[in-house]
């Protein structure tokens, strides 16, 4: 067995040297001391490409949403969540059921959220995505034998900054530089893709910046080109030796008329209508803006077709662009999840330290797949019939949990129903090996019999359906289909199977059977 290994052909590694342990508790690679460090004092600017070219702050971002394709995309993917019930489930160690001061703590918690308007708060924390992070303030009041949670309250994310150990502080007016220590257990804040070189997080709004400004100015040529060749042009001409207090007149009077299709003309003038042609150019408008929001819609949402469906598509593509907008959901699902669990965390320490603290989750996880359900039910209806360890793996089910339709209280299933022209009679007699009678052998031949002699009543109307070319031709031919159909061997069958059943009834009964 080796002692040692070659890390370069010059440098070898002897395991049996002893590890300098002191070192596994330094920080090596740091702000202070990277190459790139200027030294600064204060709080770490903000690193956002958009804005520090703007050279302006993050307030600038909040105008942003006065685009209407802008707000109708974030509602679209925050509603998404929105609409999705959540609960808190008592905190336990792995592989240990919660205990009665975890279930205390859970139930404690969740009566002091009754009186906070948690549809708000869910929707502040979802606004992270959009301006990098989301704080929220925590504020507490004694009662009832602890610090209960009085109200929780989203605040700008314009109101903080980082130092140089990325730790959050509050930029107030009295310590603008440098902003103030955030005590412990007073704030939660949810951030969207934070790094160690941006702990502000990644902000999506800023990406929407310049798309919205080139569809704002777009919009703006554009109403003007609508203004400028979307009404005729009026020529009016004055006659020979018109003086120029008459042309002045005219020219005011075709003005008017612009407004309201109504002028009086000098005696000897005319006016000519001329349409505008150019309504090509209005296209170069309508595309630009539709390529803004385009834009505007992938950062938001990752996609298009869920906001705008356009002239093409397919089935395929809606439903992976549907599946796109999913995931950015469900990361967002986890972005609340993380926050409202580190309140529950801050919770029990304040109150119940060492008690495992309640988890958060959504109604939604656990349920069973909506398409896989749909699938099995389909296969159902079809005659396929599953057993109970395939709801157990596949749903996630407890074996003790549910019983399958049609099953006895001892968990065995009852004999199924017979089909339609099946005697249960023959089936359980065959079933456990004793010969059938004369009514066995009589109600099985009427069976089968009946069953050909109804395919060969149908058999016409399908010949009749494959050969049509229209759903006129069927409903002509429905009415002479009857005449190609023969009940009249049906008919005798019947009658021959009542005869043989009387006959064998008389015949038992004579015996004794």
């Amino acid at each position: 067995m080796t002692n040692g290994l070659w890390l370069t052909p010059n440098k070898y590694l002897d395991f049996a040297e002893a590890v300098d342990r002191s070192r596994l508790t330094e920080e090596i690679a740091s702000r202070q001391a990277a190459w790139d460090w200027t030294g600064m004092m204060g709080l770490l600017p903000d690193p956002d490409p958009i804005l520090r070219k703007l050279g302006d702050g993050a307030e600038i971002l909040e105008s942003l949403t006065a685009d209407g394709h802008l707000c109708s995309v974030i509602q679209t993917r925050k509603l998404g969540t929105l609409k999705k019930e959540f609960q808190f489930e008592p905190g336990s160690l792995k592989g240990e059921k919660p205990s009665a001061a975890a279930t205390k703590l859970r139930d404690q918690l969740v009566e002091d959220l009754e009186r906070v308007d948690l549809y708000h708060l869910v929707s502040g924390i979802l606004d992270a995505p959009l301006y990098g992070m989301t704080p929220v303030e925590l504020k507490w009041a004694p009662g009832q034998g602890r610090v209960r949670i009085k109200d929780l309250e989203v605040k700008p994310a314009r109101w903080f900054g980082f130092d140089e150990q990325n730790a959050p502080r509050f930029v107030s007016q009295n310590n603008l530089w440098e902003g103030e220590e955030l005590p412990f257990g007073k704030f939660v804040i949810a951030r969207h893709f934070p790094t160690y070189d941006n702990p502000y997080g990644l902000r999506l709004l800023s990406r929407c910046f310049w798309p919205s400004v080139f569809k704002k100015g777009g919009i703006k040529f554009w109403v003007t080109l609508a203004e400028k060749y979307g009404m005729p042009f009026l020529v009016g001409k004055y006659r020979t030796g018109a003086p120029l207090s008459e042309q002045q007149e005219m020219l005011g009077r075709l003005a008017a008329m612009v407004r309201d299709a109504v002028a009086v003309i000098p005696q000897g003038g005319t006016v000519e209508v001329l349409e505008s042609k150019g309504s090509g150019k209005a296209d170069i408008h309508s595309g630009l803006k539709e390529a803004m929001d385009a834009e505007m819609s992938k950062v938001i949402m990752g996609q298009t077709l869920t906001a705008e469906v356009g002239d093409t598509g397919s089935y395929a593509a809606s439903k992976t662009h549907d599946e796109v907008l999913e995931d950015f959901r469900d990361g967002d699902q986890k972005l609340v999840k993380t926050a409202m669990e580190e309140i529950a965390w801050l919770y029990g320490q304040v109150n119940a330290p060492g008690v495992p603290t309640p988890n958060f989750t959504w109604h939604e996880e656990d349920d069973p797949k909506k398409e896989t359900a749909e699938r099995d039910k389909t296969l159902k209806e079809t005659g396929v019939k599953f057993k109970k360890g395939y709801y157990v793996r596949t749903y996630n089910l407890q074996e003790d949990d549910f019983e399958l339709e049609g099953a006895s209280e001892g968990g065995r299933r009852e004999p199924e129903k017979p089909e339609f022209g099946e005697c249960p009679h023959c089936r359980s007699s065959f079933a456990e090996g004793v010969t059938p009678d004369t009514a066995d052998r009589l109600a099985d031949r009427l069976g089968k019999a009946s069953l050909a002699a109804s395919e060969a009543m149908i058999e016409p109307l399908k010949k009749l359906v494959n050969e049509a070319k229209s759903l006129e031709q069927i409903l002509d031919g429905l009415l002479d289909l009857y005449g190609e159909m023969t009940p009249a061997a049906l008919g005798e069958l019947v009658s021959e199977a009542l005869t043989l059943a009387d006959a064998a009834g008389r015949f038992e009964v004579t015996n004794g059977n």
